[in-house]
């Protein structure tokens, strides 16, 4: 996944429904490994927490809070299998600190089929306008993601030839350098403090 945090188009592989559970294979798995190895590797590693292991040791997935990591994938090899609905995610602008600070790419398709020719052709043709686009547009030195900070998205994917979709992802849920979980509290404690230090002042 270091694509997204460095190439300037990531072409990710990905399925658009849910996760294939085998729940036999998943109990089979907890009885070898046992619980608190399945918990500790598995369910608390999942970063949006989408899974849980009921009481009869079975897999509960959230499949809407699923941001496809693969890891329980790729650690429950026969329990866990990605969906059937298959293609990929494009993103543009990943880079790390040149002109300005580290960028994640942004995700301008969300989900594409690559299944045909026509599939392939289309893939082509976003590389191939996105290339020439940039040599019209982009400042010297400069990268993907720091031409589409300047000049703004929308105008971005207007030079693509590409619309603007809602499922399209300016950043991630969750900073992968910075934890973000009870950001709200903390940043409410802050302004607790601050006010107590003006009205002490």
């Amino acid at each position: 996944m270091n694509s997204i945090e460095r190439a300037d188009m990531a072409v990710i592989g990905t399925w658009r429904d849910d996760i294939r559970v085998n729940q036999d294979e998943v109990k089979n798995f907890v009885a070898a490994k046992g619980r608190k190895y399945v918990i500790d590797n598995v369910i608390t590693r999942c970063p949006t927490k989408a899974l849980s292991l009921n009481d009869d040791d079975s897999l509960a997935v959230d499949n809407r809070n699923c941001v496809r990591c693969m890891h329980c994938i790729n650690v429950m090899t026969k329990a866990l299998s990605a969906g059937k609905e298959k293609g990929v995610t494009i993103l543009m602008g990943g880079k790390r600190t040149l002109k300005i600070g580290d960028l994640m790419g942004t995700v301008i398709v969300p989900f594409m089929r690559l299944e045909t020719a026509e599939d392939f052709q289309r893939l082509k043709e976003i590389a191939e306008n996105t290339v020439e686009f940039f040599a019209e547009n982009a400042l010297e030195h400069e990268r993907t993601g720091e031409m589409i900070e300047r000049i703004g998205l929308v105008n971005f994917l207007e030079g693509i030839g590409l619309e603007v979709d809602p499922n399209m992802v300016a950043e991630p849920r969750q900073c992968s350098y910075v934890r973000m979980d009870q950001w709200d509290e903390e940043a409410q404690k802050w302004f607790e403090r601050q006010a107590a230090q003006k009205a002490a002042g």
